[in-house]
């Protein structure tokens, strides 16, 4: 998986880095694995991760749904929904094969 090291970590730092990037896009991947009929916007992946005590950055979770979409896992629709905010957010959903 993918971690962007805009900060220059090094060593361990970045090695806990990489780990926890692995983990959110492990995570997040099989929410959208587990249940192949549902879309999701961001804010409901933040949701569901909230459910599970993953308190992760609304910026983590949509580094790791590009992340998923450039690795063909997952697909960005066209379908949106309205955000918290009163902004349309897009809908992800599982890549089909």
């Amino acid at each position: 998986m993918t971690y962007y090291n805009t900060n220059d970590e090094t060593g361990t730092d970045l090695r806990d880095a990489w780990t926890q990037t692995a983990n959110q896009n492990d995570l997040i991947f099989q929410l959208f694995a587990d249940n192949p009929d549902q879309g999701y916007s961001p804010e409901d992946v933040e949701l569901r991760c909230l459910d599970l005590g993953k308190t992760w950055p609304i910026t983590s979770i949509r580094r790791a749904l590009h992340t998923l979409t450039e690795e063909g896992n997952l697909t960005k629709t066209s379908e949106l929904q309205k955000s918290s905010y009163g902004r349309n957010a897009h809908i992800w959903r599982l890549a089909s094969d």
